[in-house]
């Protein structure tokens, strides 16, 4: 890319737009998150107080 570099801290939905944003720029945006998933808050699982259909 050759632009300038940019941290972006979480993966969650801030974090998705800020990458998207910086891209958009030119800029090289690198994320740090510390889970494995991306999606923050938006991600969920279904515990076992949970029933599916």
């Amino acid at each position: 890319m050759g632009g300038k570099r940019v941290a972006v801290i979480g993966a969650g939905v801030s974090g998705l737009s800020s990458i998207k944003c910086c891209l958009d720029e030119g800029l090289e945006p690198t994320c740090f998150e510390r889970s494995g998933d991306i999606g923050g808050l938006w991600r969920f699982e279904v515990g076992p107080s949970f029933s599916q259909s």
